[in-house]
């Protein structure tokens, strides 16, 4: 489980270097940061994750994607920590 969350961790460090952002399109940071949690989902449950910017965040420029990779791997790996510390059992 390890390996595959550091795997997922990986890619979604990656995609924000591995893509231009254009400025000819639209952006709308929101749906960037909502397709980019679902490619995070995905690639976690093992689904193949592609190491690329998921389409929804063209024209979002790399410094708001490295953001969101920042405040989607916080968010991700806090959920783990809680889910681990509530599924342990308690030590006398």
């Amino acid at each position: 489980m390890r390996a595959r969350t550091a795997a997922v961790i990986a890619v979604l460090l990656l995609a924000p270097v591995t893509a231009c952002g254009s400025g000819g399109d639209k952006a709308d940071p929101a749906a960037c940061k909502a397709a980019m949690t679902k490619q995070l989902k995905d690639a976690a449950k093992g689904s193949t994750a592609e190491n690329e910017r998921p389409a929804a965040c063209n024209g979002v420029d790399d410094k708001t994607v490295q953001k969101f990779v920042g405040e989607i791997m916080e968010s991700e790996i806090g959920k783990q920590v809680d889910d681990t510390l509530n599924s342990a059992t308690a030590q006398p």
